[in-house]
C-alpha cells in the first residue's frame, strides 16, 4: 500500500525536474534566409566573439548521402573559447558537458530554425550563475545575429 503512495509522488518529481527551465533551455529564432547565408552569418558571428569553430556535423548532408535525398538540411557547428572555457571549469568542473557550444541551423517549414543551448544560470553558486549569465548573452546575440536579416545588428560584447 505504501508503493500506492509514493508512486504518484515519483512521477510528479520526475515530470518537474523534466519540465525544468532549467534543464536543456534552448534559444531559437526563425529565419527566411538561404540556408547557407544563415551558415557564413553563423560562421562570422563565432569569430566576432572571438570564438573558435571546432568541428561541424553536416547532420542533413549526411542523411541525404545515405539515400533519403529529400531530407532537410542540418548543421551543427561547434565552437569555443578556451579563456572562457578555463574560466568556467574552474569554478564549476562538470561544465565541461556543456563545451563545446554549438549552433544549429535546421530547414523547417521552408524557414531556417537558427538554436543553441544555453547553460543553467540557477545554480545556487553566484560566480558560475554570473560566468553562465554572460555566456548565454554571447549564445543568444549570435543566434540573433545569424537569424537577422540585417547585416549591422552584430552586438560587441
Amino acid at each position: 500500500m505504501k508503493k500506492l503512495r509514493i508512486y504518484p509522488f515519483l512521477v510528479i518529481l520526475i515530470l518537474l525536474t523534466a519540465c525544468s527551465k532549467e534543464s536543456n533551455q534552448i534559444h531559437e529564432r526563425h529565419t527566411k534566409k538561404a540556408f547557407i547565408d544563415v551558415i557564413q552569418d553563423a560562421e562570422f558571428s563565432i569569430s566576432e566573439n572571438n570564438f573558435r569553430i571546432t568541428n561541424r556535423l553536416h547532420i542533413g548532408e549526411a542523411i541525404q548521402k545515405r539515400g533519403n535525398t529529400a531530407f532537410p538540411q542540418n548543421e551543427v557547428i561547434l565552437f569555443c573559447n578556451l579563456t572562457i572555457a578555463e574560466e568556467m571549469l574552474k569554478i564549476e568542473p562538470h561544465y565541461i558537458n556543456y563545451c563545446p557550444y554549438k549552433l544549429t541551423a535546421t530547414e523547417l517549414d521552408g524557414e531556417i530554425l537558427v538554436g543553441t543551448r544555453l547553460l543553467p544560470e540557477k545554480t545556487g553558486d553566484i560566480q558560475m550563475d554570473e560566468t553562465a549569465k554572460n555566456i548565454n548573452k554571447i549564445l543568444r546575440s549570435m543566434v540573433e545575429y545569424t537569424a537577422s536579416e540585417d547585416p549591422f545588428i552584430l552586438e560587441q560584447n
